[in-house]
């Protein structure tokens, strides 16, 4: 009867040390796939991350031309209020010219004069 008890022993033995090698080697060979799998998601993320940033870059820049478009100043009216304010500012600095031109004639006359 001891021999059976030493022969259960022994094969008990035997498979806890079969149980804990397969539970080492499952536990190293999964952890090595999650880390993997982890490396492969943040790539995976940071590429979706640069197309996010290339996407944003160019809405902003059809937004930019979509305002340039649709802003007052490139519309026939906007033109038109351009021009007119140029011209308003052109008369003002010839009126300013001429009185300019005007006191330095008169500076001359009086400094002939005296």
């Amino acid at each position: 009867m001891s021999m059976f008890i030493n022969q259960m022993l022994g094969c008990l033995l035997i498979a806890a040390g079969i149980g804990g090698a397969v539970g080492w080697l499952l536990r190293h060979v999964s952890a090595g796939k999650d880390a993997q799998l982890l490396t492969d998601v943040t790539a995976m993320m940071h590429i979706k991350e640069q197309m996010l940033e290339k996407a944003r870059h160019e809405l902003r820049e059809a937004t930019s031309k979509l305002q340039a478009i649709e802003s007052p100043e490139s519309t026939p009216q906007g033109v038109e209020l351009q021009l007119a304010e140029r011209g308003r500012r052109i008369l003002e600095l010839e009126q300013h010219l001429l009185q300019m031109k005007l006191q330095a004639e008169g500076n001359e006359s009086l400094k002939k004069a005296a």
